[in-house]
């Protein structure tokens, strides 16, 4: 025979345990739900993170560039006028050396016709 009261005893624990089970899945939907809600949210921070070291480097790619190309442009223009100035060395060699050739040329002309 059972002791009185044990029948409402198992009744009660089953009852707990049940209750308990149901706390336990509502605890674990909780925090699976945190979870993703956390997984989301770092996704999110990372793509923010990924975008502002781009548009970061981006920025600092353009410096540089902007940079170099001043640099090209000095480097372009000294390499002309260094040019100019050798074209006008030679044009001027050039002249004098016209003149002399003129001058020669004139002066065996003279000696021919002296001759």
């Amino acid at each position: 025979m059972r002791a009185p009261g044990t029948l409402l005893k198992k009744a009660e624990t089953l009852s707990e345990i049940k209750k308990a089970e149901g706390e336990i899945r509502k605890m674990k939907e909780a925090a699976a739900n945190e979870r993703d809600r956390i997984a989301r949210e770092a996704r999110r921070e990372a793509l923010e993170l990924q975008e502002r070291l781009r548009r970061e480097a981006d920025e600092r790619a353009a410096v540089i560039l902007r940079k170099a190309e001043d640099e090209l442009a000095k480097e372009r223009e000294a390499i002309l006028a260094r040019g100019r100035r050798e074209a006008e060395a030679l044009k001027a060699a050039g002249a004098r050396n016209v003149d002399v050739a003129a001058e020669l040329v004139g002066r065996r002309f003279e000696g021919a016709l002296d001759a």
